[in-house]
């Protein structure tokens, strides 16, 4: 029997024709109509990409005019090349369009940063690229709150961003001025979602004159926010009562410092609450046991102590908790 196995650029080189052949009108068994403009195809080929192709070529249409000429170029250019080269102002809206069609896009083509975390939420189906924009969006949300992005968010996703424990806020009018910002961008249509918002602020944690003057002022138009503001006031009136909210604020930080082993105490392991993460010191020149410490600011003063030969010491050591940074002085 005879083999041949086939050159490693064959695949290539039939995917490079098709797409020509696209470009050229040749062969092309399926068209889109956009505004005055007409994309011609190969309908194997798009359906290879995404089988919402063949099931449902009659929305393709109403999806792709949505969207500009070159998203649209670049989703088409896509399904035969594997390729993606666009403006990176556009790229939500491919990451859009990609959705809708249900082209699945290699996770070396997505991106999430500070700039668009807030979009990630309208456009992607992926639950990894969620988690991280949602993370982004917490860590940042006294910056972001302010910006048009999180204006234009629905109503769901400002909702699942001011309820959760994590959000990164010097207190807890942060939130209600988020609500505040994102109510009056849009008065007349977003009115009915007040409830829904203020659900997930915090009131027991403002003071008695701020519910009055500042909430309650603010929310006198929907009865559901007003009952539950005046019995927050009631409650916080009762001292009796147990405020079962607590703040969000910045998330703290947590140092384990030195320790013993065969030689010496010699490292600082910091967890960071915001990131939840560790991030571990070693080496960093302590080389002391059984001292004491002291947290100062954002320093911890190592106090006394003994060496691995078990001498006395009479000296403080200066330990940066955030930047790592190391001063020694005699006593």
């Amino acid at each position: 029997m005879f083999r041949m196995k086939p050159r490693s650029d064959f695949a290539a080189k039939r995917v490079a024709y098709l797409y020509d052949a696209m470009k050229q009108k040749k062969y092309r068994d399926t068209g889109f109509e956009v505004r005055d403009k007409t994309f011609y195809a190969h309908l194997i080929v798009l359906t290879a990409c995404s089988e919402f192709f063949g099931t449902n070529e009659g929305q393709v249409e109403d999806i792709f005019s949505d969207f500009n000429f070159e998203v649209i170029e670049t989703i088409l250019k896509y399904c035969y090349t594997g390729q993606i080269s666009i403006d990176e102002n556009h790229f939500e809206k491919l990451m859009e369009l990609a959705n809708r069609l249900e082209v699945k896009i290699p996770k070396q083509f997505k991106t999430v940063d500070l700039s668009n975390c807030l979009e990630v939420f309208k456009i992607s189906g992926d639950d990894e690229l969620l988690k991280k924009a949602m993370d982004l969006a917490l860590e940042n949300f006294e910056t972001l709150y302010k910006t048009e992005d999180f204006l234009n968010l629905p109503a769901y996703n400002v909702t699942e961003i001011l309820k959760s424990n994590d959000l990164n806020v010097s207190s807890e009018e942060d939130v209600f001025n988020a609500v505040k910002l994102w109510v009056n961008h849009d008065d007349a249509n977003r009115k009915n979602d007040l409830a829904q918002l203020m659900g997930s602020v915090r009131l027991s944690l403002f003071s008695t004159k701020f519910l009055y003057h500042e909430v309650m002022a603010f929310c006198l138009s929907c009865a559901e926010c007003v009952s539950t503001i005046r019995q927050a006031i009631i409650d916080k009136d009762d001292k009796s009562s147990i405020q079962r909210e607590t703040p969000r604020g910045k998330k703290e930080k947590i140092a384990l410092i030195g320790g013993t082993d065969e030689n010496e105490a010699n490292g600082i392991d910091i967890f960071d609450g915001l990131k939840k993460s560790w991030a571990i010191y070693r080496n960093i020149g302590n080389n002391k046991r059984f001292f004491a410490s002291v947290l100062v600011g954002d320093w911890i003063l190592s106090i006394g102590g003994w060496n691995y030969r078990n001498k006395t010491l009479t000296s403080v050591t200066f330990s940066g908790v955030v930047k790592y940074l190391l001063i020694e002085i005699g006593i």
